[in-house]
């Protein structure tokens, strides 16, 4: 092969990278946009992006948030009877992600405002499956979800975790990125987000991505009862439980917990922490409830026995889902904690 063919050939294989890592580029930055990031959480891009007008206070959790929290009714106790009353916004989506939370937040912020408060659920350490994606707090499509500016900050988010193993991360994020606008690209998963049109709400409208109730499985929930209550005592009898802080695979929540605080007192909002209880839980200690407000500088909300009582008594519709009956029980103590923190403030 002559000099002037390998130069060729170089030229257009040189081309032909430069031509790839374009088109990348640009795919990477197209996923970018709020109805490509949020095409696999719909009901969540509805909410911020096609309603207009701010929102009182947003709620952002697991699923146990999603099925737990009636947005309608904490409004209606925090509104007191006040007209129009304060608009509560529930964007709960199932799976853990604190990160991705906190960018919901940040987005509802941007783009509709938020004049109160913020309400995150807090999953307790110690209970969260040691692989890559999950290990770290990751919403499953975290990768997609969150704008590719933040992924910057990945790195730092695990102090304690060696550099290659930060780096590596670093490049799985990139990777997923790139596979998720591929997919989004070609599959058209996005499209439907185009065909929303933006409305002008009602004022006063609370709203959220609850959706239909999970089916009641009594039959989970006494087993679920054998389990975790031993023969011959009652769920009465448990000790106050104490769950873990400092666990190194939940480094990434705290980080990102901290960074929720910092963020909103620089916007003038209030933060409560909620702890969802499953089925049966006891109280939380004393001790616990101490060594969280000394971490995060900020209590973290947890129904006192009374109320655990209640949910106990026909709220849910499995061992980790609260249901309307418990929702409703749960949405008026989470409304007058809110009620009562606006007021101290």
């Amino acid at each position: 092969m002559s000099r002037s063919h390998r130069h060729l050939i170089q030229i257009v294989c040189g081309v032909l990278l430069l031509g790839i890592l374009g088109g990348v580029f640009a795919l990477v930055a197209w996923s970018d946009q709020p109805r490509i990031r949020y095409a696999s959480l719909k009901c969540v891009y509805r909410q911020i992006y096609t309603y207009q007008g701010p929102v009182d206070v947003v709620i952002v959790g697991t699923s146990r948030t999603k099925w737990g929290v009636s947005p309608e009714e904490v409004s209606r106790v925090i509104s007191d009877g006040k007209q129009p009353p304060e608009v509560v916004l529930n964007l709960a989506r199932s799976w853990r992600g604190t990160q991705q939370m906190f960018q919901e937040i940040k987005d509802v912020q941007a783009e509709r405002g938020i004049k109160q408060a913020i309400v995150v659920e807090y999953s307790r350490e110690g209970d969260v499956v040691a692989t890559s994606q999950r290990y770290y707090d990751y919403f499953p499509e975290h990768a997609a979800l969150v704008p590719i500016d933040e992924f910057r900050s990945d790195p730092q988010l695990k102090p304690r975790e060696p550099a290659y193993l930060r780096f590596r991360d670093l490049l799985e994020l990139g990777q997923l990125r790139v596979d998720f606008a591929l997919d989004r690209w070609l599959s058209g998963k996005a499209d439907a987000n185009l065909t929303i049109p933006v409305q002008e709400r009602p004022v006063g409208v609370s709203d959220g991505c609850t959706g239909k109730d999970r089916p009641l499985k009594e039959a989970a929930n006494a087993s679920w009862a054998k389990q975790v209550v031993p023969k011959g005592t009652t769920w009465e009898d448990r000790k106050p439980g104490a769950w873990p802080i400092g666990k190194i695979n939940n480094d990434a929540q705290r980080q990102t917990m901290k960074e929720m605080i910092a963020w909103a007192h620089d916007q003038g909002l209030e933060m409560y922490f909620t702890l969802m209880p499953r089925y049966l839980d006891p109280p939380a200690s004393d001790a616990y409830l101490a060594r969280f407000e000394k971490t995060f500088g900020v209590p973290l909300l947890v129904p006192p026995k009374a109320v655990l009582a209640q949910l106990n008594d026909g709220g849910y519709s499995d061992p980790n889902h609260l249901y309307e009956p418990g929702r409703v029980i749960y949405s008026q103590w989470l409304g007058e904690q809110i009620k009562a923190g606006d007021a101290a403030n």
